[in-house]
C-alpha cells in the first residue's frame, strides 16, 4: 500500500482527483525547500495548494507521510544497466543518479526531519524501504550479472553495496560539503568498487 492510500478510501461517486494530489505534493516540496521540514505545517501546504486542511488529511494522515511522498516520489531513482556496461561504470552511474536525488533542495531539507520521524513512526521507514525495492531489485540483478561476467567478487553482497553507496552519498550531502566537490559520486563509487571488484 502506498502512502497516498493510507487511510484514504475515496467516497462512492467522488473519486480522488490526481490533479489535487499533485498540487498538494508540489506545495509540500516548495515549502520544505523554502522553509525546512520543521517549519512546514499542513495548514501552510493547504493554503499554498489552494485546498482545505481536511482535503490534505483525507490523503495523508500526517505531515511526515505527506512530505515523505513529496520528496521520495515513486518514479524517482530509476536505474537501468546499459548493455555491455562494465561493473565499475554502472556503479558510478548509479551513484550519480542517487546523488542527484539526494541533492534536490526539497530532499536535502526534508531528510533530517524525516529521519527523526522514522524513530517514532516505524511504518514510515517501511514505506521508504518498499519504495526503493524496485531499484534495489534492479541493482541486485546488475551485481549478479557482474559476478557472472567475472567483474565482481563472487561473495559480493549487493544490498550492502547499495546501502553503502546510498549512505555515503547522503552523508556527503547532509553532513559535510563533500557532495559539492566535482566528481564526488564517482569517487565514492570507485572507492567501494575497488573492494567489490574481482581481482
Amino acid at each position: 500500500m502506498g502512502i497516498g492510500d493510507t487511510g484514504d478510501t475515496p467516497r462512492p461517486g467522488r473519486p480522488r482527483d490526481p490533479r489535487t494530489d499533485e498540487s498538494i505534493l508540489a506545495a509540500a516540496r516548495e515549502l520544505v525547500a523554502e522553509q525546512g521540514y520543521n517549519r512546514v505545517s499542513i495548514d501552510a501546504v493547504a493554503r499554498r495548494a489552494g485546498v482545505t486542511r481536511p482535503t490534505v488529511y483525507r490523503r495523508w494522515p500526517s505531515k511526515a507521510h505527506l512530505v515523505h511522498e513529496a520528496v521520495y516520489p515513486a518514479r524517482e531513482m530509476s536505474f537501468r544497466p546499459l548493455p555491455h556496461e562494465d561493473f565499475a561504470t554502472g556503479v558510478s552511474r548509479f551513484a550519480e543518479a542517487a546523488l542527484d536525488s539526494f541533492r534536490r533542495p526539497e530532499t536535502a531539507a526534508a531528510v533530517p526531519g524525516l529521519l527523526a520521524e522514522y524513530r517514532d513512526q516505524p511504518e514510515l521507514k517501511d514505506l521508504l524501504v518498499a519504495r526503493m525495492d524496485p531499484v534495489r531489485a534492479i541493482f541486485r540483478a546488475f551485481v549478479a550479472d557482474a559476478i557472472a561476467r567475472g567483474q565482481a567478487r563472487p561473495d559480493l553482497d549487493a544490498d550492502l553495496l547499495f546501502e553503502s553507496l546510498s549512505g555515503a552519498l547522503m552523508f556527503g550531502v547532509l553532513g559535510s560539503d563533500l557532495a559539492a566537490k566535482p566528481g564526488f559520486a564517482t569517487s565514492v563509487a570507485r572507492l567501494l568498487t575497488y573492494g567489490a571488484a574481482r581481482p
